[in-house]
């Protein structure tokens, strides 16, 4: 059986996406929330949800700078930016080109 979507950008990531309670701080302390089509905080839930095409296809984790501000807000350290990058590197495995220039 296939790995699901949110299992996987666990393995890549090291980090427990279903720890996130949805606080809303790394969206909140996000530098690039404003342009971002999904915040943060609906990135990492949508994830949990196991919504892949949403996150694969959205332009919130392309905008992702890493500076991590979102996980230094964490208060569950379950480290958005590298599930961010983890999204990244999974939407480049599939053939999925980034969604913004």
């Amino acid at each position: 059986m296939a790995m699901s979507f949110r299992r996987q950008v666990e393995a890549i990531s090291g980090h427990n996406t279903s720890l996130c309670f949805q606080c809303s701080k790394c969206s909140a302390g996000c530098p690039m929330a404003g342009q971002m089509d999904l915040k943060p905080s609906q990135v990492m839930h949508s994830i949990r949800l196991n919504r892949e095409d949403v996150v694969l296809r959205s332009k919130a984790i392309w905008l992702c700078v890493g500076c991590e501000t979102c996980s230094a807000r964490c208060p569950q350290q379950v480290e958005p930016a590298d599930v961010m990058n983890a999204a990244r590197i999974l939407a480049l495995r599939k053939g999925i080109k980034p969604a913004v220039r």
